[in-house]
């Protein structure tokens, strides 16, 4: 009898425990479509890019989680899969939800638009597109983007080319949507900082250039005056890889090939980077790219906002990270903040090559009355004005 009281009694026990945890469901939602032309198989992104930073990100904050009582649960859903063209929000997203979202800019647009006609909105956090307008025109509360804009991108090769005083700039752009958007935002960054851009040509070679690559960039790139660098706007790495060390005059490459910006890189090891490295590793059996990292810290942030106010509420969650409490450590040397009058994450962007390191801007000297991150993208005046 008494063995039957003690299990019961346990039973009791472990049923009150469940019943107190808080548990957290957040929705990763996609739909990526893989481009019809043929890229550089080495460039493909890999099958779980995004997805598996978010699950690492589930997997620590449940680290801190257990001692909390809360339970981070994740849940995906993926839009390529629907057999209707036209997608039910109200189906797939019944109740306010805490969503991450690797979406292009057409169906992300969508979402949003429904989403503000909601009296309870979902908590949106934008992984993957980079769009300036985003920033720009959409400043709802319940919006948020761990991605980094096209501006935060260019501005930070901008301070690399003007600290290095390489401001004759040769440059190339694609002719795919994304290529405009990363152009017009390099053609802002080059007249914040006084940039010159003396040459600009369009990439127009619709032929595999593997045989004739050393023939064909040298012509392409030629030019009366020589110049200091060259700029390539290529977002699908579709030619970008054959213009380093090619180019006319023997000069640095930067943007989309050679020296490419962005929020993260496998030889990263500083500030603890080095453990989430091997984390990251043991999880997935590869190396940590940028779209993991940027979905990572979409799951940190959220479960850092539950954790200081133990609720799961939008509305609650969207206003803690605008606020001044909100401070989120990501393995940067600093810590994050969220721009509260766009959504935008502050963070520095790191300037890479294929192997390692090279520098991370905003660069030494770069000021700005409230945060030097702020040099980097949309200041406040230049956002839903």
């Amino acid at each position: 009898m008494r063995y039957i009281l003690s299990g019961f009694v346990a039973a009791c026990l472990a049923f009150d425990v469940m019943a107190s945890q808080l548990s957290v469901p957040i929705t990763y939602i996609s739909n990526r479509v893989e481009p019809s032309y043929a890229i550089n198989d080495l460039l493909v992104r890999p099958e779980n890019a995004g997805i598996a930073g978010a699950e690492l990100g589930i997997a620590d904050s449940n680290t801190t989680g257990k001692f909390l009582d809360q339970r981070f649960v994740f849940l995906s859903i993926d839009l390529a899969k629907q057999k209707n063209s036209k997608i039910n929000w109200s189906e797939i997203l019944p109740a306010p939800t805490l969503l991450l979202v690797d979406l292009d800019t057409e169906t992300l647009f969508e979402l949003l638009a429904y989403n503000s006609g909601l009296v309870a909105p979902h908590l949106i956090i934008n992984v993957s597109a980079h769009s300036n307008v985003l920033r720009q025109t959409i400043c709802s509360e319940y919006v948020f983007h761990t991605a980094p804009s096209y501006a935060q991108i260019t501005d930070a090769l901008g301070q690399w080319l003007l600290v290095k005083r390489l401001d004759n700039i040769f440059l190339i752009d694609g002719d795919t949507p994304q290529d405009t958007e990363w152009l017009e935002s390099f053609k802002r960054t080059a007249k914040r900082y006084k940039l010159t851009i003396s040459t600009e040509k369009k990439w127009s070679f619709n032929s595999d250039l593997r045989r004739t690559v050393g023939q064909e960039i040298p012509l392409f790139t030629q030019t009366a005056r020589p110049y200091d660098v060259v700029v390539v706007a290529d977002t699908h790495q579709r030619f970008g890889q054959y213009i380093p060390f090619n180019t006319y005059y023997p000069r640095p490459v930067v943007g989309s090939a050679g020296l490419v910006a962005n929020t993260w890189h496998p030889s990263i090891e500083q500030w603890g980077a080095k453990q989430l490295q091997h984390r990251f590793m043991t999880l997935h059996d590869r190396y940590m790219q940028h779209h993991d990292y940027d979905s990572y810290v979409a799951i940190r942030a959220i479960a850092y906002a539950v954790q200081q106010t133990t609720s799961i509420d939008p509305s609650v969650l969207s206003s803690f990270l605008r606020g001044d409490k909100f401070q989120l450590a990501a393995y940067k040397g600093r810590k994050l903040t969220f721009r509260n009058y766009n959504g935008q994450l502050r963070m520095p962007i790191e300037l890479t090559h294929p192997l390692g390191l090279v520098s991370r801007s905003p660069q030494v000297g770069f000021m700005h009355p409230l945060s030097e991150l702020d040099t980097l993208g949309f200041d406040k005046s230049e956002v839903c004005q």
